[in-house]
């Protein structure tokens, strides 16, 4: 299934860079909304590992075309340093017959993002242990609303009866943010934002025929989410990303980690012999079925039924036979509506920059689909 591009309509002539800073890289993609369409100025990846961030993102930053200025940075972060997660609120009825008006639908809403942001304050310090005061609040969401079950658009009109809430809410871990602030002051960078990927899909994912799971594979773990035709969940990681498998690799092979990922992109790119590329999955088919086990203990916790789609992007490179990520008896337990298919979402399922070579790498989904995020915002 394809999803067909995303219109845009942003600022005409400026440049935008995106960043996503992962645990052990910093990918980015600079582009450019043009009188033609949106063109793709640079893009690339640096390693973290032996350098302090601010020293990767001057590297990246001398990679870029001097004669193009930097309009706007729009920033995410590893799932260390950067958390979303969707709640559930529910209030009682008020009076018989209540109708409310535009003011008292307003107040609702205004007092139900102040209790969610407590409930996801306290959440966030039961799962990590980091004290409220080191992540902010960046936004919390308002994604639907029910009265008695019935999902409705507005509050303003409707008569009283149970209210549900439904929240998305993202917290930024407050010293990871202070070297991007840097970076845009020493660069002039006028306009500046942070986006969770949870936010970026919800956004993508809710137009009609998007519904599906999406997989985001990061580096030390993979992020998923849920768009059912009228319900975004956010269900949160699993502690498995793609160095699990780079590790496999060098540990199966007795190779180096540099070795083993140029090793990885070769398998991902069907460059290897067939003979070896056929060993390589014999290989790591118990990896992928124990990648696929922990996915399904997260979808179970969603207690929905499961669109048939099933969308893995981001560094799943040894994922090449997506078929094999679930076993048959792993299917069998998971409520999907259908048998699933299971298909890699690529740049150009995303958007359409006609001159991006990489329109067809998943490694590059995540940068594109923040991008079309920052620009259906406007």
């Amino acid at each position: 299934m394809g999803f067909g591009f995303l219109s845009f309509a942003p600022k005409k002539g400026n440049n935008v860079l995106v960043l996503r800073v992962g645990e052990r890289e910093v990918d980015f993609l600079l582009f450019k909304n043009a009188g033609e369409g949106i063109r793709v100025l640079a893009y690339g990846s640096e390693d973290t590992s032996h350098f302090h961030i601010g020293q990767v993102l001057e590297k990246i930053f001398a990679q870029l075309p001097r004669e193009e200025r930097i309009h706007e940075l729009r920033v995410t972060f590893g799932t260390s340093s950067f958390r979303a997660q969707v709640i559930t609120l529910t209030l009682p009825p008020k009076t018989p017959s209540h109708v409310f008006d535009d003011g008292e639908a307003s107040l609702i809403e205004k007092e139900v993002r102040a209790r969610a942001a407590r409930a996801l304050q306290r959440s966030l310090f039961r799962e990590s242990g980091i004290l409220p005061n080191e992540f902010s609040l960046r936004r919390v969401k308002i994604l639907g609303r029910r009265i008695a079950g019935y999902s409705v658009p507005k509050l303003a009109g409707a008569i009283s009866r149970e209210l549900e809430f439904s929240l998305l809410g993202v917290f930024l871990l407050e010293s990871a943010f202070v070297p991007m602030r840097e970076f845009a002051k020493t660069h002039r960078i006028a306009e500046m934002s942070v986006i969770h990927i949870a936010e970026a899909l919800e956004s993508f994912a809710r137009k009609s025929g998007r519904e599906g799971v999406y997989l985001c594979m990061g580096e030390e773990r993979t992020q998923i989410a849920v768009q059912t035709k009228d319900r975004f969940a956010f269900l949160g990681t699993v502690s498995m990303g793609a160095q699990s498998f780079t590790e496999f690799f060098a540990d199966r092979l007795g190779m180096r980690e540099s070795t083993a990922r140029v090793f990885q992109q070769q398998y991902f790119e069907n460059s290897l012999s067939v003979g070896v590329q056929e060993k390589m999955q014999a290989y790591l088919l118990p990896e992928i079925q124990k990648f696929g086990t922990l996915i399904k203990q997260k979808l179970l916790e969603a207690k929905i039924v499961l669109p048939g789609s099933l969308w893995v992007f981001g560094r799943g490179d040894v994922l090449r036979n997506l078929q094999s990520l679930f076993a048959h008896e792993t299917l069998e337990d998971l409520p999907f509506s259908q048998k699933p298919k299971i298909s890699f979402l690529l740049p150009e399922d995303v958007w359409g920059a006609k001159n991006f070579p990489g329109a067809r790498n998943p490694f590059y989904t995540e940068l594109c689909l923040l991008s079309a995020f920052t620009l259906n915002r406007r």
